[in-house]
């Protein structure tokens, strides 16, 4: 048996769906980890089908389209994204990296970065979705140096791999994260040091150079101020700082820590979180959420909560109250 053989049993009780369906398969996985493509390849298809739990800011997944399939997401929102092959392979593309996944090699994506992965027709993935704060708050403890390419059979990683194996391979350990807030903490905490802490760490040098923004980067970063409002996509903000959209994502990524994208969600967070403070009597939700540049109201709802503690309507009433 290898040493990296990953059996997760006990994820298999947890099955959020199973469709011979390409567009309910869409939906569903959307609803917990969020919109993507889906283009089938092979002629003969069996079911496809989803196994998934959330322990506190971690999902941990199984994936099978029962097909080969093409998976195009266009920009992670939020979340690091961690996959690999219980079986079959995949090829994935990332930033400027093509990697071979299966069940030794991992893919990690940071949120903004693309996932552009090819499944071999006996395919299942096992996914990982970590909350963006959670991971870098550890990584940063850590001194982690991130890179796609994550290789779980080499020696630092065994004791995360033996504590994700122990989790998802018994049914009264997993229930009890799942039922128990307080256990699914701990889990979380456990295997994102765990990670995190297994991972090359970044020279001092290198950190250093990092904190140091390209003039495009800050030329970047200016423009999402001006233009937070507008419906803006990376194109827009490349054009805007003079290089290609891959350059500036790549080299903010490296700078900031976080994607062009994520800068502009944020800065639209704090323009809302502002407005809402300055709200009149007769402001609503909707309207500040649409002037800050969020198109989607229940998404902004979720994401400010996530980052205030309180609902926007929570903020507004208390607001309006004086």
């Amino acid at each position: 048996m290898s040493p990296t053989f990953f059996a997760p049993d006990a994820l298999r009780s947890y099955r959020l769906f199973e469709s011979n369906d390409l567009d309910e398969t869409r939906d569903l996985i959307s609803r917990v980890m969020q919109p993507h493509v889906l283009v089938p390849s092979g002629r003969d298809r069996g079911p496809s089908y989803m196994d998934f739990v959330k322990l506190g800011r971690l999902g941990l997944g199984a994936i099978s389209f029962g097909t080969s399939m093409h998976v195009d997401v266009e920009s992670v929102d939020g979340y690091y994204l961690l996959m690999f092959c219980l079986r079959g392979h995949a090829e994935v593309r990332t930033l400027d990296a093509t990697l071979a996944v299966d069940r030794n090699n991992a893919v990690l994506c940071a949120p903004g970065q693309p996932f552009d992965a090819s499944l071999s027709p006996d395919c299942e993935q096992f996914v990982l979705r970590i909350d963006a704060d959670a991971f870098r708050r550890a990584s940063r403890e850590a001194g982690a140096l991130l890179s796609p390419r994550i290789c779980i059979d080499s020696p630092p990683l065994q004791g995360w791999m033996q504590q994700l194996r122990a989790l998802t391979g018994s049914s009264a350990l997993l229930e009890s994260a799942r039922s128990n807030a307080h256990i699914a903490g701990h889990m979380e905490r456990l295997l994102i040091d765990l990670l995190t802490c297994s991972l090359p760490s970044a020279p001092s040098a290198a950190v250093a150079q990092s904190s140091v923004a390209p003039a495009f980067v800050r030329r970047a970063e200016e423009f999402v101020r001006a233009h937070a409002d507008e419906p803006l996509q990376l194109e827009d903000i490349a054009r805007a700082a003079g290089v290609s959209a891959r350059t500036l994502r790549e080299r903010f990524h490296g700078a900031r820590g976080i994607s062009p994208m994520q800068f502009l969600r944020d800065v639209r967070m704090q323009h809302a979180r502002h407005a809402l403070l300055a709200a009149g009597p007769n402001a609503r939700v909707a309207d500040i959420a649409l002037g800050c540049g969020f198109f989607h109201l229940g998404r902004f709802s979720i994401a400010y909560a996530k980052e205030y503690g309180e609902m926007p309507s929570e903020t507004l009433r208390k607001r309006t109250a004086f």
